[in-house]
């Protein structure tokens, strides 16, 4: 393998590593905006059953369900407002992120054409001598049987 085709494939298996990395930080960020979205969800469903807890509670004429119903969902009110935030910060490094990674992706995959171009262009070269020995041959065949 010549010294050119070594760099390239090290600096491929640069790119490929940088890629994944990235790659890995995307889906990090990707998942930490789905936990939060998760616990919102959580959170809304505990407010609706602490409502409904709550409605029956003061149907059934029960004041200290009632006040624990009433409290359970205000926690869960607070937890969204806080969860909230978080959701907005954790989303706000998904583009860097999803940036980061389409560029290592380009980056990779334009190494790749670099290298298949090489190689082209060795093959060619190499097709091209071969050629030419088939022509030295053949030319000097017919000046020995025209001699």
């Amino acid at each position: 393998m010549s010294d050119k085709a070594e760099r390239l494939g090290r600096l491929l298996a640069i790119r490929r590593l940088s890629e994944e990395l990235d790659r890995r930080s995307l889906q990090l960020a990707l998942a930490s905006v789905a936990e939060v979205e998760d616990a919102l969800t959580r959170q809304a469903t505990a407010i609706e059953e602490a409502s409904a807890e709550g409605r029956s509670a003061l149907a059934e004429g029960d004041r200290d369900g009632w006040l624990m119903a009433d409290a359970q969902s205000e926690v869960a009110g607070w937890n969204r407002g806080r969860l909230g935030g978080l959701l907005e910060a954790r989303s706000e490094e998904v583009a860097p992120a999803m940036e980061k990674f389409l560029e290592s992706r380009r980056e990779h995959e334009q190494v790749k054409l670099l290298i298949d171009a090489a190689e082209q262009a060795a093959k060619g070269e190499e097709d091209h001598r071969a050629q030419a020995a088939a022509d030295d041959w053949f030319l000097s065949k017919r000046t020995r049987q025209a001699g």
